[in-house]
């Protein structure tokens, strides 16, 4: 089974370890649907998946392809040292994975991609929020829960949702790329120094402001 990859490093939101799998299509259709707009659960069949592999590290994909050229997943995964247990259905290497075309214009040729973060993400602090940058459809969710949601086709846009508090089960990215280049994928997690680092800088600034006006 593409989703029964073994010896999958614990990870978190900061540090992250996913499983993506991945479906292309050729002729509009993956197990007899069209997905081009629907970059939300539930996924395409896993049966029907071109092929499934870890990547580590956090999503940071911009293929700068010029508008209206076709791109390959090779253009989207640049950094193909962080991919291992790789697996395909049919028996595809990953490099011709890589050479597999990811989408090209028109609404034909198309991929929808599931990242499921490996091991649960702990310890998250309230308020703490994600920002996914995204092309073609993206939507996010946590512990079964939308956390973002924006699954159809569009230009760049930055979509912005709050994490649940304490721990996540489960925290699953899906992604479209259709119509050909450019495709975009950036998911943003402030990490907590950062986060407390920015709450300190504003109440310094906050009281800065406040001492000038009594002053005043």
């Amino acid at each position: 089974m593409l989703l029964g990859l073994t010896g999958i490093a614990r990870a978190d939101i900061y540090n992250p370890t996913w499983l993506v799998t991945a479906w292309t299509t050729t002729n509009g259709k993956i197990g007899g649907t069209n997905f081009i707009g629907a970059a939300s659960q539930p996924v395409p069949p896993a049966a029907d998946a071109l092929a499934s592999f870890t990547y580590s590290g956090q999503l940071n994909f911009d293929n700068t392809n010029k508008q209206g050229q076709s791109n390959t997943y090779g253009d989207f995964f640049t950094n193909t040292g962080n991919i291992s247990n790789f697996s395909s259905l049919s028996n595809q290497t990953e490099s011709a994975f890589l050479k597999t075309t990811m989408s090209a214009p028109g609404s034909s040729n198309y991929s929808y991609l599931e990242f499921s973060l490996q091991g649960p993400a702990t310890n998250i602090a309230a308020g703490t929020y994600i920002t996914i940058t995204h092309d073609d459809g993206a939507s996010s969710y946590a512990n079964g829960k939308s956390v973002t949601l924006s699954p159809g086709e569009t230009q760049a846009v930055s979509d912005t949702g709050t994490l649940p508090v304490g721990s996540m089960t489960s925290f699953a990215v899906d992604y479209v790329e259709a119509n050909g280049a450019p495709a975009v994928l950036k998911v943003d997690v402030p990490e907590p120094g950062s986060v407390l680092l920015l709450g300190t800088g504003l109440l310094v600034l906050g009281l800065v402001v406040r001492r000038r006006q009594k002053a005043l």
